[in-house]
C-alpha cells in the first residue's frame, strides 16, 4: 500500500499542471480542497406531509428546498392550463413562509411534475402543452403567479420524461419561452426567479419507452440554472438483486459516474449541473435466502411500506430500523461504491451514509454545482443522511483533506478507499474524446448491457473514429481519483 502514494502525489501534481477548461465555464482547481459546491437541495414530498409535515424540515441543513409537486392539468378546448389542485392550497401557504422563519437564506422552489400514480397521462398532458404556443403561455405564466403568490424564489420543471424527438425540441422551445417571460417579470420585482430541470441521469435517454433520445442541452445551458440529475433508481424492474444507484458499473452504462459524464460531455457546465443522492432504497425479495449478494435471482418486488406505500421501495429510515437487527448483513460494496443490506429473504440496495459522503466528494471533486437529497422525508428523525451534505461546508472536508495529506506524507492508504480508487481507475473508459469532425463522444463500457443488441453511448457523433486527444477538465477528472481516495 504504501509504495502508491509516490504516485498519487505525482497525479496531484499532473492535475494541478492542467491549463484551465475551455470558455472558462469550469473550474479546474479539483485538489483545491475548497470544491464549487453551491447547492445543498432537498425535494420534500408534499405526498407524505403527513408522516413528515413542514415543522419536521430542519431549513438549515439545505441551501435550497423544493416543493415537490404539483401536477399539470390540461384543457386544450379552453385553452387553459392548471397546475393548482386546491388541496394543496394551504400547503403551499406555509412551506416557504415556514421555513425561511427558521432560515432567512434558504432558498424555496415550486416542481411541476409528471404524476407518478398516472405517468402516461401526465406525460401526455406535458407533451401536448409543450407543442402548443398559447398552452405553454398559459402554463408559464400561471406558474410565475403561483410561485410569487407563495413567495418561492424558483419554480421547477420535472417532466419524467419526454419521450420523442418533438418533445425534446418542444422543450427547448418552452425553456426559452419561461426563461423570457422571468426576465420580463423580474423588471417589476425585486429578484429573478430561479428555473431548474429534474432530469434522467444521463443526457441520453434509454431504458424508458424511446431509446436514442437526447435532451436538448443548448437550450438547458443558455437557459436554466442548473438541471437536477436523478441518479438512481437503475434496475427498477430486475429479476437478479442490483444497485439502485451505484456509483460506478463497470459492466453497463446504469451508474452515477456514468449519468454525469455523459452530461458534462454533452456539454453542460459542471457548475450547471446537481447530483441526486436517493434517500430511499430498492428492496426484493430473494429467491434462495442463502444467496444474498448482488446478482442473485429474486423472485419478487420487496413488501410495501408505510412511508412509500409502493412495493419494492423502502425509505431510509425504515431501512435504518432494518439494521438494528442482529440477524441483518451489511455490506458496502467499494467496487461500485453503494450498500446493501440482507435479512432474511428481503435484500435492499440502499445508499448508507459512507456511500453518501463517497459520492458528495465525487460530486464536491468533478466541481459540480451540488447534489440534492430525494426525498427528504425518507431520513430518520435525527437527519442522519441529510447532515452528511454539512461536509461540502468544510466540517468534514479538513479532516477528509487531512487524511489525504498524511497518506501522501506518510505512506499510508486506507484499504477501503484504495479499492474504490482502483474501481474509479476501472471505470475510466467512460472518458471524453473528440472525434475527427471535432464532436464529443463517450466509448461504450468495455462490456455493454446484455438487454440490447447495441448499447447506446451517452453522445453520439457524427464519425466512429476517436482521436487521442482528450478534454483536460475530463481527463483530470479521471484521475484525481488517485488523490481523493488515498
Amino acid at each position: 500500500m504504501g509504495q502508491r502514494a509516490p504516485s498519487a502525489l505525482l497525479v496531484s501534481m499532473l492535475i494541478f499542471s492542467f491549463s484551465p477548461c475551455s470558455n472558462g465555464q469550469q473550474q479546474c482547481a479539483l485538489l483545491s480542497g475548497a470544491g464549487s459546491a453551491q447547492v445543498r437541495a432537498g425535494y420534500w414530498f408534499s405526498l407524505y406531509s403527513h408522516d413528515f409535515p413542514v415543522s419536521s424540515i430542519d431549513a438549515p441543513l439545505y441551501t435550497h428546498l423544493y416543493y415537490y409537486s404539483l401536477s399539470l392539468s390540461l384543457d386544450e378546448a379552453n385553452a387553459g392550463v392548471s397546475v393548482l389542485p386546491h388541496d394543496q392550497l394551504p400547503l403551499l401557504g406555509i412551506f416557504s413562509n415556514s421555513l425561511k422563519s427558521s432560515s432567512p437564506s434558504l432558498r424555496t422552489l415550486l416542481s411541476i411534475a409528471t404524476d407518478d400514480h398516472q405517468a402516461n397521462d401526465s406525460n401526455a398532458a406535458f407533451s401536448a402543452m409543450a407543442a402548443d404556443p398559447v398552452l405553454r403561455a398559459a402554463f408559464i405564466n400561471s406558474t410565475l403567479e403561483l410561485a410569487r403568490a407563495n413567495r418561492f424564489d424558483g419554480l421547477d420543471l420535472a417532466w419524467q420524461f419526454p419521450s420523442s424527438p418533438s418533445d425534446m425540441t418542444n422543450l427547448g422551445i418552452l425553456l426559452e419561452e419561461w426563461r423570457a417571460r422571468i426576465g420580463e417579470e423580474a423588471r417589476n420585482s425585486s429578484s429573478a426567479l430561479l428555473l431548474t430541470a429534474t432530469v434522467y441521469f444521463s443526457n441520453h435517454l434509454f431504458d424508458e419507452a424511446t431509446d436514442n433520445l437526447d435532451y436538448p442541452t443548448d437550450a438547458i445551458s443558455r437557459n436554466l440554472d442548473w438541471v437536477n440529475a436523478l441518479c438512481f433508481g437503475y434496475h427498477k424492474n430486475s429479476n437478479v438483486t442490483a444497485h439502485s444507484a451505484a456509483l460506478f458499473d463497470k459492466t453497463s452504462h446504469f451508474s452515477t459516474s456514468y449519468g454525469i459524464t455523459s452530461w458534462l460531455d454533452a456539454g453542460i457546465p459542471a457548475r450547471k449541473l446537481v447530483m441526486g443522492v436517493p434517500l430511499q432504497g430498492r428492496s426484493w425479495f430473494l429467491r434462495n435466502k442463502a444467496k444474498n449478494e448482488a446478482g442473485d435471482p429474486v423472485v419478487a418486488a420487496g413488501p410495501r411500506q408505510k412511508m412509500s406505500d409502493r412495493t419494492g421501495v423502502m425509505a431510509y429510515s425504515e431501512i435504518e430500523e432494518l439494521m438494528k437487527d442482529p440477524r441483518s448483513g451489511f455490506v458496502y460494496d467499494s467496487q461500485t461504491v453503494s450498500s446493501y443490506l440482507h435479512s432474511g429473504d428481503l435484500w435492499v440496495s440502499f445508499d448508507s451514509p459512507q456511500v453518501v459522503e463517497d459520492k458528495i466528494r465525487f460530486a464536491q471533486h468533478s466541481t459540480l454545482l451540488g447534489y440534492f437529497l430525494w426525498p427528504i422525508n425518507f431520513d430518520d428523525s435525527n437527519h442522519t443522511i441529510s447532515k452528511q451534505g454539512m461536509c461540502l461546508l468544510g466540517f468534514c472536508n479538513q479532516e477528509h483533506h487531512l487524511v489525504i495529506s498524511n497518506s501522501i506524507h506518510s505512506g499510508t492508504t486506507d484499504p477501503i478507499l484504495d479499492a474504490a480508487s482502483d474501481a474509479w481507475l476501472r471505470n475510466d473508459d467512460s472518458s471524453c474524446y473528440r472525434d475527427e469532425d471535432g464532436f464529443k463522444q463517450a466509448p461504450s463500457p468495455s462490456a455493454a448491457p446484455q438487454e440490447d443488441a447495441a448499447a447506446p453511448s451517452a453522445a453520439i457523433s457524427g464519425s466512429a473514429q476517436r482521436s487521442a486527444k482528450t478534454d483536460t477538465c475530463h481527463l483530470a477528472l479521471y484521475l484525481l481519483p488517485c488523490f481523493l481516495f488515498i
